[in-house]
């Protein structure tokens, strides 16, 4: 049980209410940091790119496919309407996107550890599009025997059970379900549908095949309340995923804008959201799934384990951002943009941002911070040449305060407030680097493309 004292105390002070910008994890992002890339230059930063990942030995892949049925309200992804012609060109332009990254030797000594289709729906691709992507793949670089390879997908696509069986024919072993909520009357504000027992169907198939689950859901949502929160959990109990991961609405979509400006009063209030938040991570804590902050081993979230371990990403398609150690890449999010690039050979990289040693040091710090254990106080010294002690000395001081953080065994690490509101610490991280370089400066969602607004 957490101390009530001091849990109230980090609520007054930073809790990340309704209407503030909250998900910026898991990684570290400096909005201001980003440089437009024109299509002359972008061969030399995708050579410095190669160059910064030139000693990793293995590398995820990450797949944007950004198309779906509809629009949902909770989105913050802002997807394309499914057209088969349209996702057929941008599909061809995948395919081809991987060989011009390929043949600039990026993939030379590297294995691929994992693969991700994200969204978007993936499965709004048919099978033979997903395993001629998966197939490419395996020709430009080695993927592993373990590898794991996740799709995301929205439960109505998985209604056919030779669709399941289809994906595992061709080799993903993970798959993850948006759900959100179960709450039929949230669930129609969000201009979404599936079923309770829709999903157990899917889950058993799952475990047949012996793929693993994930089903993601959301705390805030329009008109959400703590009891209905807790009927959600009661059903995730009785259908068992491998894994669940709980995650907070956050208001960026204009259709959500919209609704809460008719319907003020569906706009969860701060007290609430902040009892969801506990109830959520409680629930987790009991019921043994892994969070941000909790993070232990890879079993059933290999991609984000090796992810906050600091892999290299590589990633494909609009919009999409690939990572290194000491760069980020973001994709064309505009599809027409994209798809023309690679039409005409030109890697589609729209921006660029290069981490500073200081830009590193905070990066490591936010990572490390959402394993269980923290990060080490010890690899710190071997990889920087610096004390992390002394290197965050008031970052540690403020978070102490708030008894969130704790030094033990050579680690930093998360108690167990932190670890709970770990979104909340994350955020805080990132506008302390703000503040560090200009007062002025203001973070923005991380999710947030150019299509995104604010209430």
């Amino acid at each position: 049980m957490l101390d009530i004292n001091k849990v109230e105390k980090l609520k007054k002070n930073y809790f990340q209410g309704s209407l503030d910008n909250t998900k910026n994890q898991p990684d570290f992002f400096l909005l201001h940091k980003f440089e437009l890339v024109s299509p002359s230059a972008a061969q030399n930063f995708l050579d410095d790119f190669k160059k910064s990942i030139i000693n990793e030995k293995r590398v995820l892949i990450y797949i944007h496919l950004p198309f779906c049925f509809s629009e949902c309200v909770f989105c913050n992804s802002f997807p394309h309407k499914v057209n088969k012609q349209q996702q057929d060109f941008y599909f061809k332009s995948i395919i081809k996107e991987i060989d011009i990254f390929a043949q600039t030797g990026l993939f030379d000594n590297k294995e691929t550890q994992c693969i991700y289709f994200g969204g978007g729906t993936p499965t709004s691709f048919s099978n033979d599009n997903l395993e001629a992507i998966i197939n490419k793949i395996r020709k430009v670089t080695h993927v592993v025997k373990e590898a794991s390879i996740t799709t995301e997908a929205h439960p109505l696509t998985l209604k056919n059970s030779d669709r399941i069986k289809g994906l595992s024919k061709i080799g993903v072993n993970r798959v993850s379900m948006g759900c959100q909520t179960f709450d039929p009357e949230i669930l129609k504000i969000c201009n979404r549908s599936h079923t309770i027992d829709g999903i157990k169907k899917i889950i058993t198939e799952l475990n047949e095949l012996n793929m693993l689950s994930n089903i993601d859901m959301m705390a805030g949502l329009p008109g959400q309340t703590i009891k209905s929160m807790k009927l959600d959990m009661e059903i995730l109990e009785e259908i068992k995923p491998s894994a669940v991961e709980y995650i907070r609405h956050e208001i960026v979509n204009p259709l959500a804008i919209e609704i809460y400006k008719k319907n003020p009063e569906l706009v969860v209030k701060d007290e609430d959201l902040f009892q969801m938040v506990y109830l959520m991570q409680s629930w987790m804590q009991k019921q043994g799934y892994e969070q941000n902050g909790y993070f232990t081993g890879k079993k059933f979230w290999e991609y984000r384990y090796h992810w906050l371990k600091e892999m290299p990403i590589i990633a494909f398609g609009s919009r999409a951002r690939s990572y290194s150690k000491s760069m980020s890449l973001d994709k064309h999010e505009n599809i027409s943009i994209y798809t023309k690039l690679i039409d005409k050979n030109i890697p589609p990289i729209g921006r660029c941002a290069f981490l500073s040693k200081s830009d590193q040091m905070f990066r490591y710090l936010f990572l490390g911070l959402q394993f269980k254990k923290g990060m080490s106080l010890i690899k710190f010294k071997e990889r920087f040449n610096e004390n992390a002690l002394d290197v965050f000395r008031d970052l540690i001081d403020s978070l102490e305060e708030f008894s969130c953080i704790r030094i033990k065994e050579n680690h930093i690490s998360l108690t167990d407030i932190g670890a709970f509101f770990v979104e909340d610490v994350c955020d805080f991280i990132i506008d302390f680097a703000l503040k560090l370089e200009s007062k002025d400066l203001k973070r923005n969602p991380n999710s947030s493309g150019s299509t995104s607004s604010r209430l």
